[in-house]
């Protein structure tokens, strides 16, 4: 686990410290999120030992970000904090996506299915939680989600086909094999809110306090509104740094790591030939507050 799921590791210009800013703004909307959440359990617990964990803190000054911010937050109050730091995904087989990495156009429904069986672990994390918090005791969570009831339409489908895409390019020029591609799928799910309400109210462990949803362009340096890109080619670069910082090691793993310049530059040439006809390039990030009941 320790040696094939990480970030691309030191500083370098493909290392997950100098590209995790789409992390470090999904930090800046949980913000308002986390200081309420913390403040609610200041002031509802009463032992003055609190232990703050982070499930899927990475690594660098993102993880200092959040440790700060709970800090700050917690200001005003004599508490003793201990933080507790992870980030070991779960790993996933998954059969008959032939072709692709993630749910695409060309996925069965069956697949599909498998996909959303996958996601009903997400009990099984609160039961774990449940377990580890005190009475009044919250979790924030934030993870990539899906806009559209659809569940092949939402942004996470179109960027992972086109890296689907690229490595079956690499297929064609003989650089990856058609089986290695064949057995390689992405161990994520991106939820609708209504999935993920409904996960919660099965579990019947937590009250939502607060859930929602915001769209962050798949350009991490692309702070606007709407979806203009004005440079399609170097938006690419920007967004297939962001994918290689976190997927390179899990890539070189299974196909090998002769393999990754060739795809990273073809996967750059892809999305930016998406940007210049599409305009669905944000992802949906769902922010989730939970209290224990």
């Amino acid at each position: 686990m320790e040696s094939d799921f990480h970030m691309v590791n030191e500083d370098g210009e493909t290392s997950y410290v100098n590209n995790s800013r789409h992390q470090q703004k999904a930090l800046v909307e949980t913000k308002p999120v986390l200081e309420k959440a913390v403040a609610q359990v200041c002031a509802a617990v009463l032992s003055r030992n609190l232990v703050v964990c982070d499930l899927g803190c990475g690594s660098g000054r993102n993880t200092l970000i959040f440790l700060s911010e709970v800090i700050d937050a917690t200001r005003g109050h004599p508490v003793e904090l201990q933080f507790f730091l992870n980030d070991l995904p779960v790993s996933y087989v998954l059969d008959g996506n032939e072709g692709n990495i993630y749910i695409a156009k060309t996925t069965s429904p069956s697949v599909v299915e498998l996909y959303q069986e996958q996601f009903q672990d997400l009990i099984l994390f609160l039961e774990l939680r449940y377990k580890e918090l005190a009475f009044g005791g919250q979790m924030v969570l934030t993870f990539l989600g899906r806009k559209e009831d659809d569940v092949y339409s939402g942004s996470m489908n179109y960027i992972y086909e086109l890296l689907a895409q690229s490595l079956q390019s690499l297929v064609e020029k003989n650089l990856v094999n058609q089986k290695k591609l064949n057995s390689f799928n992405l161990q994520i799910y991106g939820a609708s809110v209504a999935e993920v309400k409904k996960v919660i109210n099965q579990s019947g462990l937590f009250d939502i306090n607060r859930i929602n949803l915001f769209g962050s362009n798949w350009d991490p340096y692309n702070d606007s509104e709407d979806n203009n890109v004005l440079d399609s080619i170097q938006s690419g670069v920007n967004i297939a740094k962001s994918i290689r910082a976190v997927m390179e090691t899990l890539l070189v793993i299974h196909f090998g790591e002769f393999m990754i310049e060739t795809l990273f530059e073809e996967f750059t040439r892809k999305v930016a030939g998406y940007l210049q006809r599409e305009d669905n390039t944000k992802y949906s990030i769902i922010i989730l507050s939970l209290q224990r009941k």
